[in-house]
């Protein structure tokens, strides 16, 4: 084979490797969607740090209420692209979309016998590590930033279980964690998508 056919058969070899990641990229979730749970974040840490009182069980109803918009938002933006690309995807095309349940189940667990017993302090941590372990998985089917903020999620996580002085009733850590990490995370989506 000459220097010409080397080239010819390695840009061959180039093209086929783009269109094998390009199938695996999935395209469901929406960034517009992420960055609304991030600007939501920022808006419940603003409302729990001024407008209610410095008492766990308050604070964890704020949060649960911003889980519960994130979750509906998120859903809303999925089915919506289902819908609106006609898509009739088998239950390992939404493979991507099931992957992240069993960390987040862990995240539920923990944070109910948390809860239970009244160690409010490290839910932030828990929250933000299981998080973003929930990106890891994400690593082939989404843009490489959208990896790189998981280990930041981590990251945090771990910070936030082991500083001493984090509060449950101090929201400015976790809205500003999961306010600019969705907010990025969202941006990366939606530049990913053009």
């Amino acid at each position: 084979m000459n220097k010409a056919e080397i080239d010819q058969a390695l840009e061959s070899v180039r093209e086929m490797q783009t269109l094998v990641l390009d199938r695996q990229r999935f395209k469901g979730f929406s960034g517009a969607a992420r960055m609304v749970g991030g600007f939501a974040a920022l808006v419940t840490a603003l409302v729990l740090r001024h407008a209610v009182p410095a008492e766990p069980r308050l604070h964890l109803v704020g949060w649960g209420l911003l889980l519960a918009v994130a979750l509906a938002t998120n859903f809303a933006a999925l089915f919506y692209w289902l819908v609106k690309n006609r898509r009739v995807l088998s239950l390992t095309g939404l493979w991507p979309v099931w992957e992240v349940f069993p960390t987040l189940s862990v995240g539920a667990a923990l944070s109910v016998a948390l809860v239970r017993t009244g160690n409010f302090d490290l839910l932030f941590g828990v929250w933000m590590a299981l998080y973003g372990a929930s990106h890891m998985v994400h690593r082939r089917s989404l843009p490489f930033l959208i990896y790189c903020g998981g280990l930041a999620y981590l990251a945090a996580g771990i910070f936030f279980l082991l500083w001493p002085d984090v509060t449950f009733t101090d929201p400015r850590p976790m809205g500003l964690v999961f306010g600019l990490g969705e907010l990025f995370g969202g941006w990366v989506l939606v530049k990913g998508s053009g």
